[in-house]
């Protein structure tokens, strides 16, 4: 299969793939500061442990707001280019993403991880960090089906 699409990297998409990512790579880390905040309240309010307590909503508050900075300059990436169009080829040995400024080819064998949801895909390269989204709407089934058999042949794991 080769196809080639083409879509806006448009804030609104960045805004809702990358909250996606937030909850999804924090969503265990999100729980136990969750419950440690709850806990600490009440300690609080029980007179308790207040030292502790306090430096462990400071520091849940300061984790919080470190995710609220990788949203934001995610928001601000798109915002300030100067050409959101992006050009996607898949083709059977590779996928490349192309814009007015740069174009990136990857085998498939890089793909190290598929994240699927019903409008975005992850495809993870190096890391949990390193990744490029590729919206689903303008993909088609067919298309979204073929980047998972690709991802799975060359042993990545499709979550």
């Amino acid at each position: 299969m080769q196809r080639e699409i083409s879509f806006e990297w448009s804030p609104q998409l960045v805004g809702r793939a990358t909250r996606r990512f937030i909850l999804r790579h924090t969503r265990r880390s999100l729980i136990v500061i969750g419950v440690l905040i709850v806990l600490s309240i009440l300690a609080l309010r029980d007179g308790r442990a207040e030292a502790l307590s306090v430096i462990i909503i400071i520091l849940s508050a300061f984790y919080g707001l470190s995710w609220y900075r990788y949203y934001r300059r995610a928001l601000k990436v798109s915002e300030d280019m100067p050409d959101r169009k992006v050009t996607v080829k898949i083709e059977p040995e590779s996928i490349t993403f192309q814009t007015s400024e740069q174009s990136t080819t990857m085998k498939w064998s890089r793909v190290k991880t598929l994240w699927r949801y019903p409008d975005v895909l992850f495809l993870f390269t190096y890391s949990e960090q390193t990744f490029s989204m590729l919206p689903v709407a303008p993909l088609g089934e067919d298309a979204k089906l073929f980047i998972e058999e690709k991802v799975r042949a060359h042993g990545g794991q499709v979550a």
